[in-house]
């Protein structure tokens, strides 16, 4: 894809984020929207979606090449954690910011910008690997990541938590991958249509969630921009070059460069008011990651394709 047409594509996306983020600040929409239409989102879109990318990818995987592919964003996943963890370290972030500075770089957001953007750019197949990449993503953020933010002490992996919409969804496409059952076409016709949703309503909602932070508040701190760097740049160049040396599947590898790219979940946002950490650092990194990753996304996506 040529450079001009994947900046024109993240155009649009960001113009329905900056749409969402006015709404937001000019109190046109609420917190009570965001949670709203996210939940309607993530439950209802992203599920078709998701649904969608099993029944239109054209991809004739064997059991050994899907396990190798779900092993490969795994490790990709894993990747992101450890990196998160290392930075962390090796930066001596003060002990207030640690635990938030290393999850806005492990935890990145591949719902809300990473399915749209691998559905604009790579197609279904994509769509379907990061759904894949769900399951090892809710293992690690609802076991290690709780871990964290509970400051290291006891944590049960409760099945509830990890049995989220996305998941479930993920779960169902991988059984129409494998299957390939015979789908109504009125059906088929309703997951399409659902799924056309899921890129506008996700911009948008990106947009009036991070209404409540200022932009400028989230340029001026420094220590942001080092998680920034090391989230839409250290992170995804390394899994190119990682994954550059394996007989990777082209679209199996971009999707993995996707995932590493996207920046970070407003997710850590949420989390960080339910641990009672600072809201604000972790919102205000939410914000920069995501206005960045704008312009760092398609340029690596050009740049490693």
């Amino acid at each position: 894809m040529e450079f001009a047409t994947l900046i024109e594509k993240m155009a649009i996306f960001v113009a329905m984020m900056v749409v969402g983020y006015i709404c937001s600040r000019k109190g046109v929409t609420d917190k009570a929207y965001t949670r709203t239409t996210s939940n309607l989102v993530i439950n209802v879109f992203m599920f078709a979606t998701i649904l969608k990318s099993a029944l239109s990818a054209e991809s004739e995987l064997r059991l050994s090449e899907l396990a190798v592919s779900f092993l490969v964003l795994s490790l990709t996943m894993v990747f992101c954690f450890v990196v998160g963890h290392t930075a962390t370290k090796l930066f001596r972030i003060d002990k207030d910011h640690a635990v938030l500075f290393e999850l806005l770089i492990a935890v990145s957001n591949t719902m809300f910008i990473g399915v749209p953007v691998a559905q604009e750019i790579l197609g279904s197949m994509s769509v379907f690997y990061i759904s894949l990449s769900n399951i090892p993503f809710n293992v690690l953020l609802y076991s290690y990541g709780m871990w964290l933010l509970k400051g290291g002490g006891g944590v049960k992996l409760n099945p509830r938590d990890l049995l989220s919409s996305p998941l479930i969804a993920s779960v169902l496409a991988l059984l129409i991958f494998l299957v390939k059952p015979p789908v109504p076409g009125v059906l088929r016709e309703l997951i399409d249509a659902m799924s056309g949703a899921t890129m506008p309503l996700s911009m948008f909602v990106i947009g009036t969630a991070l209404g409540s932070v200022s932009l400028a508040d989230a340029f001026r701190n420094k220590k942001l921009y080092l998680s920034s760097l090391i989230r839409l740049i250290v992170v995804p160049l390394l899994v190119a070059l990682l994954t550059g040396f394996f007989p990777l599947d082209p679209v199996l590898r971009m999707t993995c460069i996707i995932i590493a790219a996207c920046p970070s979940a407003v997710l850590v946002s949420v989390l960080s008011i339910q641990f009672d950490k600072d809201y604000i650092f972790a919102s205000e990194g939410v914000l920069q990651s995501t206005a960045l990753s704008m312009l760092t996304i398609p340029l690596l996506v050009f740049l490693l394709a």
